[in-house]
């Protein structure tokens, strides 16, 4: 009998921590319903008494939770009373042992229902996606509403409008500035190869646009492309000199060449000439044999240098071919490579104007130029017994865990375009000036895409 006053303090402490449990799950639900689990919600299991047991489980993606002492329950699709319910009806028919006595003997005990606490402890997340500034998950808390958490990711896009963009654009002027050079110094080099492709004429630098670029900067720039022109024309000029008077030496020599081989056939037969009289004095008996052994060296020797002769003919003529051939190729060689660059230079002036525009949209936007409210449209995607359905929700809609809340900032009425003032228009600073072979190269830019609204951050989920 004296068990019954703790026991029935324990069944009150147990009733009311039971009771908060379902105080902290109870709003969840929507319409009055009571909120069913779904995989990715997190379970607070625990045991109260001799054994001490806490856990958090999560329900896995079979829809199901594993309990230490009582296996596996279904848990997706029940409510959290529901899912206590159960494990309370399997638990209490375990015994686990719990010590021994004072005879050393095993002492079993038993899980009484109100010992166990079943609780969720942490709901699946909010996720927020569309026109919001930080796109991302949130953690579900208990009547959560569509307002709120699109609040807690920085809100709509269009409140970027009321940050302090001083530094942005200082930064777009610079960014313009260079890409203004750029442009530029890719028009000269169209120019420039233009005018070298057509022939000796000398390109009209002076049509050529200066947008953004100082006066005296651009004249430096023109300059600079004149002597860049000047300097290759030289070279050239200077390659196809010397290839003519390569091509000059090697036919005076192969000239000398063949004038030796000439002198040398003629002693050839002298030599031939002189062995057939020596060989018909030997007969004779006129003449002694060394004589004619002297004759024949001579005639080896000779015959020795025309070899060499006749081989060095044929390496001077071609050397005289191949020297023939880079003249003719010289022009050939020149033109390709003002052909490839110029394919270079004019991709760079549409990338650069591509870039301009952009940024010109860039500094209309954070001018402050059409930052008026536009309409704001949520869309709630939920899922439900394996469902899922969008609809349209109010920013007091109360959310459900695992909810996706999409924001729609819809198009403002159509106005006429402003007046855009390009930040471009200052003084460019243009610490240095590039070398004239280096203002062909233009960096590749990528151009941006066209679009008719404020651009937003691309969302996390769609």
């Amino acid at each position: 009998m004296s068990r019954m006053p703790w026991i029935a303090c324990r069944l009150s402490t147990l009733g009311a921590a039971l009771f908060a449990g379902l105080v902290v799950a109870a709003p969840v639900a929507e319409a009055g319903e009571p909120y069913r689990l779904q995989v990715g919600d997190t379970i607070d299991f625990s045991i109260l008494g001799t054994l001490p047991v806490a856990r958090k489980i999560m329900i896995d993606q079979d829809g199901t939770i594993s309990i230490p002492l009582g296996g596996r329950f279904p848990a997706a699709g029940l409510t959290i009373e529901a899912l206590r319910e159960s494990v309370a009806q399997r638990l209490r028919t375990v015994s686990y042992p719990a010590g021994v006595d004072a005879q050393g003997a095993a002492v079993w005990s038993v899980i009484y229902p109100e010992g166990v606490l079943l609780d969720i402890g942490e709901f699946r997340p909010v996720y927020v996606s569309g026109d919001v500034l930080t796109p991302s998950a949130q953690p579900f808390r208990a009547g959560l509403t569509v307002a709120q958490v699109v609040a807690v990711v920085g809100g709509p896009s269009v409140s970027r409008s009321r940050q302090d963009h001083s530094l942005d654009s200082a930064a777009l002027g610079e960014e313009e500035t260079e890409t203004f050079s750029a442009l530029f110094q890719a028009r000269l080099q169209v120019a420039r190869l233009e005018a070298d492709l057509a022939g000796p004429g000398e390109p009209d630098l002076a049509a050529v646009p200066a947008d953004g670029i100082e006066p005296a900067l651009a004249e430096r720039f023109r300059t600079l492309v004149r002597e860049q022109l000047a300097a290759r024309r030289d070279d050239r000029e200077k390659t196809r000199d010397n290839l003519r008077t390569s091509i000059a030496g090697s036919v005076a020599r192969l000239g000398f060449l063949r004038q030796t081989q000439r002198n040398l056939e003629d002693e050839t037969r002298n030599y031939d000439d002189e062995i057939k009289r020596v060989e018909e004095l030997l007969q004779k008996g006129l003449t002694p044999i060394d004589r004619l052994r002297a004759a024949q060296r001579g005639a080896l020797l000779v015959s020795t240098r025309s070899l060499d002769t006749l081989s060095a003919i044929s390496q001077v003529e071609r050397d005289v071919t191949d020297l023939q051939r880079e003249l003719v190729k010289l022009d050939d060689t020149a033109r390709i490579d003002n052909l490839a660059a110029l394919q270079v230079a004019s991709a760079g002036v549409n990338q650069a104007e591509a870039r301009i525009a952009g940024l010109r949209d860039k500094a209309r936007i954070v001018s402050g130029v059409g930052d008026e409210p536009e309409a704001i449209r949520y869309f709630i995607t939920r899922a439900t017994d394996g469902t899922s359905t969008r609809r349209e929700a109010e920013a007091s809609a109360v959310l459900q865990p695992g909810d996706l809340v999409d924001v729609v900032l819809m198009e403002p009425a159509s106005q006429p375009a402003p007046v855009t003032r390009t930040v471009a228009l200052a003084s460019p600073a243009v610490s240095s000036l590039h070398a004239p072979d280096s203002l062909a190269e233009t960096a590749a830019m990528p151009a941006p895409a066209a679009s008719g609204r404020v651009p937003t951050p691309t969302p996390a989920l769609r």
